[in-house]
């Protein structure tokens, strides 16, 4: 029945599909599929051996082969096709896949023309069968069903068996075409390297360029109709949107990683996908997001990317090729990496070369050559790995459990309940999972409760470490996910408990804090023992000090109040002397500058009568002093009229420095009112008014109701007497005179005391 069944069969497996599989000791296997097509399997195709003994199938689908002498063979994924043996298939720079009416591939390399492949051989096309270049970069199949090639020397046109070439000489910007698209009026649209974009209406073409149409660069390195019926073109400098004749353009300031744009697609909710040197991007309509290796792309050089049929998108790197999956909420569900280990053995695929067939197969150009993507054959692995923790080890060191915990479990030689001391606070747990799909693609993670809030994610770790933790009882868990995301429901977990320390236990707590008050206590005691005794000694050292600056200061008090009484009693004789004097001329002139001279003297008197009869011997109370000085001057001068005193006096006391001209002042400006204001009246008013203002800035306000001062007098103040002394007093105190204009005589004096 089989070619080669002769030899000695040495096994038979039913696989999950129902292909029959046969096994033999020197023809390698036969596999029979459910349409009775036999595919013969041996070193021509992939295995080690055609030496076979036995045959074993997984729960994940795998055929495991025995070999004699050879190892064990697994036979896998089946979704990846290569075409290493097949004449221009094997090409290292295949740029452009397409069908034509017959479902023949055409396939167009960058530097060895076309190969059509009608599934079981190639027919090789180049510049002798009237293609323009052997370099062909891009390739499409228009509504009539001709074929058009971008290459290196013009556009080429495939049709009813002839090629027919497009150059500059029929209004190409230029020969060297890279990229092509068919948009929805059928209109062909053209980009160049270097000439901007051209569109060709099969009787014209029109060219767009940076610098007359707002193309944001002239290399043209992709285009793409969306479902909208806009036109992108990635370009060297960002992407174009072109829609209703004008250009609109995106890059790196709207969110583009990179600007280099070498293809666009787009997904099944109508996100625009870009692919740069440095990651994907998606356009939701709003805003530009990247894609990149940290979300789970197998790297960030996006050569190829194009939305399938059943709705995923597949990115083509320089490190294999992703597959994304979407919710249904339109959100990134996984990205599936496929790479060697895979069975996309190209690894770095070529730009723009994919391309989807009727039957919903992939066909992407590789470095190595073409390869074919069968959707069926992908098959998601729903096997959860098994997880088993393996070792714990303290302070990185295996241990013989045996000293920690008498109750040990056969499995892997650990305690059943592990409890170590806090010193011992240093754990290493040591985990693996079985998945014979891609055991390389497992991924883990752990979470040690409660101590951890939530699983901490370790890839390809496979251990993980704690230590410092706390006194309590825990427990490690972790779990496996293999190559298509199924984590086991299930984890393996191991409880423990660290002891808490003797020094933390209730009975140490309390022991503790006894001792700790004890000690507290005595030492209080015997600090408020000897603060006692320091007490009593400041105390007397201290009642010493006080009887000895009271007797100090009283004696101060004394010498001051003596000192102010001798200087009023001096003041006193001083005034004797001058009546005495006066008593001996009959000169009337003299006799009045003999009373002024006593009356002034009589002020300055008065102020150290009040130092020493006050309890403050630097202070006098303003006030008390004016009222005395005025009554004791009305008194002198006994006039026939009746004074009445207008007094409004702000509470302040004035060192004696201040009270002395102040004194004088006063009584210069009340003196001559009573001697010249009130000749002619017979009852006159005196107006003293102090106000205060900011602490420190006064206002002094004397007058009368008298007849006034004569003009004369006012406007020559240098040749009067008075009114030099009262300048002479105001400039003692810093202040400033001034006389108003009301009835009578009133003087306005301001001045700053900042010794109050």
């Amino acid at each position: 029945m089989f070619a080669g069944l002769n030899a000695e069969i040495t096994d038979i497996l039913l696989d999950k599909e129902k292909n029959i599989w046969i096994t033999t000791k020197l023809s390698g296997a036969y596999l029979l599929n459910k349409q009775g097509i036999i595919t013969h399997l041996g070193k021509d195709n992939g295995l080690t051996t055609n030496n076979l003994t036995t045959l074993f199938l997984d729960n994940s689908g795998n055929v495991w082969i025995g070999t004699d002498g050879s190892g064990l063979i697994k036979y896998g994924n089946k979704a990846f096709t290569s075409f290493e043996k097949v004449s221009g298939l094997n090409n290292t720079s295949i740029y452009s896949i397409i069908a034509d009416k017959k479902n023949e591939l055409w396939i167009g390399t960058g530097n060895d023309g076309i190969y059509k492949f009608n599934g079981n051989s190639t027919t090789h096309i180049t510049t002798k069968n009237g293609l323009a270049s052997n370099t062909v970069r891009a390739s499409l199949i228009d509504h009539e069903g001709s074929l058009w090639f971008a290459t290196k020397n013009g556009l080429s046109r495939f049709k009813n068996g002839v090629f027919k070439n497009f150059t500059t000489k029929d209004g190409l910007p230029s020969n060297e075409i890279r990229s092509l698209l068919l948009d929805n009026d059928n209109n062909l649209w053209i980009g160049t390297n270097g000439k901007g974009l051209s569109m060709y209406d099969y009787n014209s073409f029109k060219n767009f360029t940076e610098e007359v149409d707002g193309l944001s660069h002239n290399y043209i390195y992709s285009l793409f109709q969306d479902s909208k019926g806009n036109i992108w073109i990635g370009t060297g400098n960002g992407v174009n949107k072109y829609i209703e004749g004008k250009f609109s353009n995106y890059s790196k300031a709207n969110g583009f990683c990179n600007s280099f744009i070498s293809c666009i697609t787009e997904d099944k909710l109508g996100n625009i996908w870009f692919g740069t040197d440095r990651c994907a991007v998606k356009f939701n309509g709003l805003d530009f997001k990247s894609v990149t290796v940290d979300d789970g792309l197998a790297s960030g050089v996006v050569y190829l990317i194009h939305g399938d049929k059943n709705g995923n998108l597949w990115i083509g790197t320089n490190n294999g090729i992703d597959k994304i999956t979407f919710d249904s909420y339109g959100e990134t569900y996984r990205i599936k990496n496929y790479k060697s280990k895979q069975g996309f053995k190209g690894i770095e695929c070529n730009n723009r070369a994919i391309f989807e067939d009727k039957k919903g197969n992939l066909w992407i150009g590789t470095v190595k050559g073409l390869i074919k993507y069968n959707p069926t054959q992908d098959k998601t692995n729903v096997f959860e790995p098994n997880i088993n923790i393996n070792n714990i080890k303290l302070f990185f060191e295996d241990v013989n459990w045996l000293n920690y915990s008498k109750d040990l479990t056969r499995w892997n030689n650990l305690p059943k309940n592990l409890i170590l001391s806090h010193d011992e606070n240093h754990l290493t747990f040591e985990f693996s999972a079985i998945n014979l799909t891609f055991p390389e693609d497992i991924q883990y993670r752990f979470k040690l409760t409660p101590f951890d809030k939530e699983w901490f994610s370790a890839k390809e770790k496979t251990s993980t470490t704690y230590s410092n933790l706390p006194p309590g009882k825990y427990t490690f868990q972790v779990k496996a996910r293999n190559e298509d995301g199924v984590w086991n429901q299930k984890p393996a977990s191991y409880s423990f408990e660290i002891k808490t320390p003797w020094w933390k236990e209730w009975w140490s707590i309390l022991l503790f804090t006894i001792i700790i008050f004890y000690i507290i206590y005595k030492v209080s005691s015997f600090r408020e023992k000897r603060q006692r005794k320091i007490s009593k000694e400041l105390e007397t050292k201290v009642k010493e000090r006080t009887s000895l600056i009271e007797t100090q200061r009283d004696e101060k008090e004394i010498l001051l109040k003596e000192i102010h009484h001798r200087v009023k009693n001096n003041m006193q004789v001083i005034i004797s002397l001058l009546s005495i004097q006066s008593g001996y001329t009959k000169d009337q002139a003299a006799l009045a500058l003999f009373d002024e001279a006593k009356n002034r003297i009589h002020s300055m008197a008065l102020i150290h009568e009040k130092m020493y009869q006050t309890g403050d011997l630097a202070h006098i109370v303003f006030k008390d002093y004016i009222i005395a000085l005025t009554n004791d001057l009305i008194d002198t001068y006994s006039i026939n009229c009746n004074i009445s005193l207008d007094i409004k006096i702000d509470n302040v006391k004035f060192n004696i420095d201040t009270l002395i001209p102040v004194g004088l002042l006063l009584n210069e400006i009340i003196s001559n009112a009573l001697k010249y204001a009130f000749i002619e009246k017979e009852d006159g008013e005196i107006t003293i008014h102090f106000t205060i203002e900011n602490e420190t800035d006064y206002t002094l306000l004397v007058g009368d109701n008298g007849i006034g001062i004569p003009k004369e007098i006012i406007e020559n103040e240098d040749g009067n007497l008075g009114m030099e002394l009262i300048k002479i007093f105001v400039s003692q105190i810093d202040g400033e005179v001034k006389i108003l204009e009301k009835e009578g005589a009133f003087f306005e004096i301001k001045f700053k005391n900042e010794h109050h």
